[in-house]
């Protein structure tokens, strides 16, 4: 439970600083260079720093599944929750395999598309 407060409180600090959309983009932009780390640290057999990189992206993942607005489109809503809890357990599962860094790489791929998607709602760059 004190995770998920975490996360919340994660989210909602940097919601303020900026617009909420650009926050989102943000976010996805260091859970992107967190799994990034954490194949870094998997190659280099530090897995106290890819345990601690790959936790960091599913929090944030979280705090975002945990401030989606169901008012204004239950179903979008609900998709994207089902997605980044799917990317949770991808992140999570791949943790420690033999093909690791290749199975992130997916992961990564298709969290890129994401933030691109909430990257152009937001009128930001795509990467």
């Amino acid at each position: 439970m004190m995770q998920q407060a975490m996360a919340v409180n994660a989210y909602r600090q940097a919601a303020t600083q900026v617009h909420p959309m650009v926050a989102v983009v943000k976010l996805f932009d260091e859970v992107l260079r967190r799994i990034r780390r954490t194949q870094l640290d998997h190659q280099n057999k530090r897995m106290e720093d890819a345990y601690n990189n790959i936790s960091r992206a599913s929090l944030i993942l979280r705090g975002l599944a945990a401030n989606l607005r169901t008012e204004k489109g239950a179903d979008m809503a609900e998709t994207l929750k089902h997605t980044y809890i799917a990317n949770m357990i991808a992140m999570n599962t791949a943790f420690g395999k033999p093909d690791a860094v290749e199975r992130y790489d997916k992961i990564i791929e298709g969290l890129k598309e994401l933030r691109n998607a909430w990257a152009e709602v937001a009128g930001m760059p795509a990467i």
